[in-house]
């Protein structure tokens, strides 16, 4: 029997608790410190990890003596993980994920306390919603805030559509991170718009320039600044948003994906492409 070493709680999930103990030896590795964990991958055959709950990066130099040859991880992100001596099973471009909501309803969630938190409360009514990237999440956000919102504008990688720049009063990073987008949200890009702008992203933290919305925010620039994801979130540097104490800025500790249904389904479908050789 294969061992998996978790280092992502996992036993608050019945259902893929079953799963995996039916089918695997598991190590919980999810309580204990980095040294800790990395002493025990000795004795696993692959490592499971999500991207909320690690402080560093999976790379080749910590497999080196072990018997690991698969990371898995139930994310579509893979930048917590950096390996070439160890296959990545995940769920990017899953069809399993047109069933998990849980990004975006934290996407909706921050949308909301963002005006609450500052000196602009606006009825959301009379605003527009500019979804900026619309693949499967995009979607997802468009659909919960066109009830909401007066209007709901999507652009995806053309980014010249003048209706967008002028209309929008909330924008929904929701684009994938490569290197033509790396800090794409800066000081720049906000000047295209004719509004200040209430921000929300749930995408990656390298898709923003955090220095310059920072700056942007502390001069009132940015009406707010919303995030679940942040740079370098899983090296050792540090995010300049982190021990900010503005009040139009908030920081979510990249939740957005841990609603209890959304993990079930995509901690066994994970397990499912495991099994399958995928």
């Amino acid at each position: 029997m294969k061992t998996i070493g978790f280092l992502t709680p996992y036993r608050h999930l019945p259902e893929f608790n079953k799963i995996v103990s039916e089918r695997f030896k598991c190590l919980d590795l999810s309580d204990l410190i980095e040294k800790e964990q990395q002493h025990l991958f000795k004795e696993c055959d692959y490592l499971f990890v999500a991207p909320n709950y690690i402080g560093y990066t999976i790379t080749d130099k910590l497999l080196v003596g072990t018997n690991i040859n698969k990371i898995i991880t139930p994310s579509t992100g893979l930048n917590h993980i950096q390996v070439t001596k160890a296959d990545i099973v995940h769920i990017k471009n899953d069809p399993v994920l047109t069933t998990i909501w849980s990004t975006a309803e934290h996407n909706l969630y921050l949308m909301l306390k963002l005006p609450r938190q500052t000196e602009n409360i606006v009825e959301m009514n009379s605003k527009n919603l500019g979804i900026l990237g619309y693949g499967r999440l995009g979607s997802m956000v468009k659909k919960l805030g066109r009830p909401l919102f007066n209007k709901v504008y999507t652009m995806d990688k053309d980014h010249n559509k003048p209706e967008f720049f002028k209309n929008v009063d909330f924008l929904s990073i929701n684009i994938d991170l490569n290197e033509d987008n790396r800090r794409l949200i800066g000081r720049k890009f906000i000047k295209k718009f004719a509004k200040k702008l209430f921000i929300v992203n749930t995408s990656r933290g390298e898709v923003v320039d955090e220095k310059e919305i920072l700056e942007l925010l502390d001069k009132k620039q940015i009406l707010g600044y919303a995030t679940d994801v942040v740079q370098d979130e899983h090296t050792e540097g540090e995010s300049v948003l982190k021990n900010s104490q503005l009040d139009n800025l908030t920081v979510t500790p990249h939740v957005g994906g841990t609603a209890i249904e959304s993990q079930e389904k995509a901690y066994k479908r994970v397990i499912e492409k495991l099994e399958d050789g995928k």
